[in-house]
This record gives structure tokens, C-alpha cells and sequence, in this order.
């Protein structure tokens, strides 16, 4: 039923542009929300500041430099390699600008080519 209702309510925000109606949607979905006492909603409280635990990180889990150089190794040569792309792009785009263009004469239909 909640779920319809916030639907409902962006389908209707949608078309309006004013921030204070985002405000007021934003306050009203966090009220109803609230009102059906979600677990993980419980500790916070409308407008108060939330304090995360500090916790120490495994250094099994950050990336080793190896791995490190080698996804900076992989993304120069993306990045290479799209500069190259667009390098050529700007190139055919720029070589077609300068040619005339004019309109074509029609190829002959088949069937003239083959009573010849």
C-alpha cells in the first residue's frame, strides 16, 4: 500500500518543478515511512544528524599495488583508446565539412543494363 502511495505521489511530483513541493514530498515520504516502524528507521529521528561507528578495515581487503598499477595500466589505455576515437571522429567530421556536396546521378535500373 506504501509503495502505491509514494508511486502515486512522484507520478504527481513529476510535474512539478518547485523545491519547496520536493521538500514537503521529500518530509512526507520520510514521515510515512516512519509511521510503519521499519527496523533499520528506528534510531533516526526526523532532522537529526546520524554518527557512524568507527571500525578498523583489514588490510587483506584494500587492493594491493600490483593490482592497482595494473587497473591504472587498463584505464590509460581505455582512456587512450576513446582520445583515439574521438580524435578520428573530429578528423572524418572535419574532412567531410570541406568536400562539395552535390547531388548524385541515379544509378540505370537493372533491366535497361541486361536488353544492352
Amino acid at each position: 500500500m506504501l509503495s502505491k502511495y509514494l508511486l502515486n505521489e512522484l507520478m504527481n511530483f513529476c510535474s512539478r518543478q518547485e523545491p519547496w513541493e520536493l521538500a514537503l514530498l521529500t518530509k512526507t515520504w520520510y514521515t510515512n515511512l516512519a509511521s510503519i516502524k521499519l527496523r533499520f528507521l528506528g534510531e533516526v529521528t526526523f532532522g537529526s544528524s546520524l554518527y557512524l561507528k568507527k571500525t578498523k578495515t583489514k588490510s587483506a581487503l584494500l587492493p594491493s599495488a600490483e593490482s592497482i598499477k595494473l587497473e591504472r595500466e587498463y584505464e590509460m589505455k581505455r582512456l587512450n583508446n576513446l582520445k583515439c576515437q574521438e580524435n578520428a571522429a573530429e578528423e572524418i567530421q572535419l574532412s567531410l565539412r570541406k568536400r562539395q556536396v552535390g547531388l548524385r546521378r541515379p544509378l540505370p535500373p537493372k533491366w535497361s543494363s541486361s536488353h544492352n
